[in-house]
């Protein structure tokens, strides 16, 4: 099963219509930007391939590996 993930209330109706699944809020983020959670995606995995994780030298053993950096997902609260 995929989740899709957004801040973007707008997105949210967009993917209802589309067969999606409200599920609520999952978490909130931090606005002011002070710990960023990375995401990663497996590109040899068929599912569960993505990871988040506010760990550095987590993100950086995940692409060392081979790996996909995503950027930063959101920003965590302290």
């Amino acid at each position: 099963m995929d989740h899709a993930t957004t801040g973007c209330r707008a997105t949210r109706p967009t993917l209802i219509v589309g067969g999606w699944t409200y599920e609520g809020i999952g978490w909130y983020s931090d606005d002011t930007k002070t710990k960023p959670v990375y995401r990663e995606y497996n590109p040899n995995a068929y599912a569960n391939n993505h990871n988040y994780t506010a760990d550095t030298n987590e993100h950086k053993t995940l692409l060392s590996y081979g790996w996909k950096d995503e950027g930063i997902a959101w920003y965590a609260l302290s």
